[in-house]
């Protein structure tokens, strides 16, 4: 089951956090059409959005894994660093027309790090680090402009995170920074796609999550 939090996301650049966004309950596999409204607005079928879709306006971006004072010892700052890397050639090979590669130092548009923070741990807004909210053992934060352009992104993980669920997590949390703010909720997508909210087995970009990628950044004919 998982213990992560869904996306917070920030109305502007410059003003406080909205909501944070609980899964949308579903009954079975849904077409790809309304797969994408689900995790990109929060739409049930046939039911309205709850939130605008967000997107990057570039089909380039940089992640980087910032320093931090959590107590974590060189084997977990290794295996989050591995599953950074594994999460990025996932997202890559999926084919869209959005490319996300890591870099080193502070300017990246998605910044990663690691927090002593604890589940259901109260989070204070912190300037390019997070908004407020409670902690999962993954947290993550966009900015957008007033025309649901992201312009940036902030990811935190928590030290209390498990081996076995660290590359599921991280995962799922790069991946809603391009955009599916929404976690899917219904045992059809446990296992099945990486936006479940009640299971972190899944460890692939495929299927109805890579078609949604697709869907965002369509590939350059």
């Amino acid at each position: 089951m998982t213990r992560h939090l869904p996306l917070v996301a920030l109305l502007l650049a410059v003003s406080g956090p909205s909501h944070a966004f609980d899964g949308v309950a579903v009954d079975g596999l849904l077409p790809d059409a309304d797969f994408f409204r689900a995790a990109t607005c929060g739409a049930a079928p046939g039911q309205d959005c709850l939130h605008p879709p967000l997107r990057w306006p570039r089909p380039t971006l940089t992640l980087a894994i910032l320093p931090s004072e959590a107590e974590a010892g060189l084997l977990d700052r290794m295996l989050l660093s591995a599953s950074v890397d594994y999460a990025l050639a996932q997202i890559n090979a999926a084919g869209s027309g959005l490319t996300i590669t890591r870099i080193a130092g502070p300017k990246a548009d998605i910044r990663l790090s690691l927090t002593d923070a604890r589940e259901d741990g109260q989070i204070a807004e912190v300037p390019g680090l997070s908004g407020a909210g409670l902690m999962g053992v993954g947290y993550a934060t966009l900015w957008y402009t007033p025309d649901h352009q992201i312009t940036e992104a902030a990811i935190l993980i928590s030290t209390a995170i498990t081996p076995g669920e660290i590359v599921s997590v991280v995962l799922e949390e790069i991946f809603q920074t391009t955009g599916p703010l929404f976690d899917i909720e219904g045992a059809a997508y446990e296992g099945v796609s990486i936006l479940s909210q009640s299971s972190n087995a899944t460890v692939t970009i495929a299927g109805q999550d890579a078609r949604l990628l697709h869907h965002l950044y369509p590939p350059e004919p």
